[in-house]
C-alpha cells in the first residue's frame, strides 16, 4: 500500500509546502504560472496513475482523478490563507488539466507496457 500511495502522498506534501512558502521576490511572464501549476500538478497525476496501478485498481480511474482535482481545488483554497498568496480559479484549472493529462500518460504508457509484456512472441520457423 505504501508502495503505491507513498509517490502521491509525498508529492501531495511538496505541493503544500510550494503553496506555503510561496514565490516572493520574482515575477513570472503572463501564463508561466499555469504553465507551472500544470507541470507540478501532470506529476501528482502521474503519481496517481502510479498508486491506481500499484493496487488501487479497485477504485474507478475517475474516482482517483477526482482525489487529484479535489487536492487542486483544497491547495487552492489554502494558498487564500498564505500573506502574499491568493486563490485562483486559472490556477484551479491548471492544476486539473495537469492531473488528467498525468494520469492519461501514465495510464496509457502503463498499458502499452501491458499488451508487449503479454503479448504473444513470434518464433522463428526452423529452416
Amino acid at each position: 500500500m505504501v508502495i503505491g500511495w507513498g509517490p502521491a502522498v509525498l508529492w501531495a506534501v511538496v505541493l503544500f509546502f510550494l503553496s506555503e512558502g510561496g514565490a516572493s521576490g520574482f515575477t513570472l511572464p503572463v501564463g508561466a504560472d499555469k504553465a507551472i501549476h500544470g507541470a507540478l500538478y501532470l506529476v501528482l497525476g502521474l503519481a496517481l496513475g502510479w498508486a491506481w496501478r500499484k493496487g488501487s485498481a479497485a477504485i474507478p480511474a475517475g474516482v482517483v482523478i477526482l482525489m487529484g482535482l479535489g487536492y487542486g481545488v483544497l491547495d487552492e483554497w489554502h494558498q487564500s490563507f498564505v500573506p502574499g498568496r491568493d486563490a485562483s480559479v486559472g490556477d484551479a484549472v491548471a492544476d486539473a488539466i495537469g492531473v488528467i493529462v498525468g494520469f492519461a500518460i501514465f495510464r496509457r504508457r502503463a498499458l502499452s507496457f501491458a499488451r508487449r509484456e503479454w503479448a504473444p512472441t513470434k518464433t522463428r520457423s526452423p529452416r
